[in-house]
């Protein structure tokens, strides 16, 4: 019995130490290679709000990156992004903007969208376009920053906008 009670305590020290060796020596994760935007574009977003049209585009914006020492060297954007509109519409572009919530601002990366008409206002718009680096890395460093935001032929300065955040990895 005597023998039970001292290897119990020796088996949770053994363990314990396991544990702080591994901690100390793992490794950080490496820096994912396609972090995720998630967003859901709304008229209310954009500025000045547009008022009185229902519509929204759920989708995402993802960075497919190389990475050489943790510095990117080159990456492709991923566009992919649901739309509804009550009725026809012609879009007109579909970008990432650099400018804080609450303030418009130049294009950074432009989806190479070109306007189109959807007779119906549901679709599909989904792109891939080669970013540089440099302007990755800096949406990487302050997402909220940027925004993406959809453009018709009515809302030619954008109709439909969401504040870019944190990604998510896979």
């Amino acid at each position: 019995m005597k023998r039970i009670r001292l290897a119990v305590p020796a088996v949770l020290v053994g363990i314990l130490a396991l544990v702080v060796i591994g901690g100390a020596t793992a490794k950080k994760p490496a820096l994912s290679a396609t972090p995720v935007f998630k967003l859901n574009l709304k008229p209310s977003q954009e500025v000045p709000p547009i008022k009185g049209l229902k519509a929204d585009a759920v989708g995402s914006v993802t960075f497919d990156l190389t990475r050489t020492s943790g510095t990117i060297t080159s990456g492709e954007v991923i566009f992919y992004f649901n739309y509804k509109f009550p009725a026809s519409v012609n879009i007109t572009g579909l970008h990432i903007h650099q400018g804080a919530k609450g303030t418009n601002g130049a294009i950074v990366v432009d989806s190479g969208v070109g306007a189109f008409t959807d007779s119906d206002g549901e679709g599909n718009v989904t792109t891939v376009v080669a970013g540089t680096p440099a302007t990755l890395q800096a949406i990487l460093d302050n997402p909220r920053g940027y925004y993406v935001n959809l453009h018709t032929s009515v809302n030619p300065g954008g109709a439909l906008r969401e504040q870019m955040h944190n990604p998510k990895k896979r």
